[in-house]
């Protein structure tokens, strides 16, 4: 699937962030934690894990930087209302199936003019944390950029659009944005980018941790 044409402002969103702040919240009783270690300005990876639906929005008008979400391309076409949303935040069409270098090639280009792009490494929407190991994707485009790469982590959204949980449900959410991870700080690992990745889980695992007792 070629790239969708990005036309969207960016003034648009950051019109938007304001209203956003307050609607998710007063909906999702959002908190939001680590702001302070968001770059603003220059490029950066924001990696982070996924439950719903709902975590491009929150993640993408909470952390007070335009970003474009590399997205599966199996979503697009179900619903006009959904697409519109991922043109909103710009999201970069990635062919699960095959190599998605189109994809890759303008993520990478984006990073190069000093920009930020969002991954989600597990690859798709999980029912629990764990269940999927963390794909290379982000550490790799952290590598060849050289752009930092953030860890984020997202809880609450798990009961809501979710891949078990479907419908629309208010929850209590939380972002946490923990200190940039740097590609130099990983050249002397036999496996650079699967122990930047290791790291990344490790640093969302500690938050998401002590939550997963209560969820069962």
């Amino acid at each position: 699937m070629p790239d969708l044409a990005y036309s969207i402002p960016r003034g648009l969103v950051r019109a938007l962030r304001f209203p956003s702040h307050f609607v998710t919240s007063t909906v999702f009783d959002l908190e939001v934690t680590g702001k302070e270690h968001v770059p603003q300005r220059g490029s950066v990876v924001i990696a982070a894990n996924h439950f719903s639906h709902l975590d491009v929005p929150l993640i993408g008008l909470n952390l007070d930087r335009f970003l474009r979400f590399l997205a599966v391309d199996e979503l697009y076409g179900r619903n006009l209302a959904f697409d519109a949303a991922l043109n909103l935040f710009g999201a970069i069409p990635l062919d699960r199936d095959g190599y998605p270098v189109a994809a890759l090639r303008t993520a990478i280009a984006y990073l190069e003019d000093g920009h930020a792009i969002g991954v989600f490494p597990e690859g798709r929407r999980v029912e629990s944390w764990g269940v999927d190991p963390p794909k290379r994707g982000a550490a790799w485009l952290a590598w060849m950029t050289g752009a930092p790469l953030l860890p984020v982590t997202i809880y609450g959204t798990h009961v809501s659009m979710a891949p078990e949980a479907r419908s629309f449900t208010r929850a209590a959410s939380r972002i946490w944005i923990d200190e940039p991870l740097w590609w130099h700080d990983y050249t002397d690992r036999i496996d650079p980018l699967q122990s930047m990745m290791d790291t990344w889980y490790e640093v969302v695992n500690e938050h998401l941790e002590p939550w997963r007792s209560l969820d069962t």
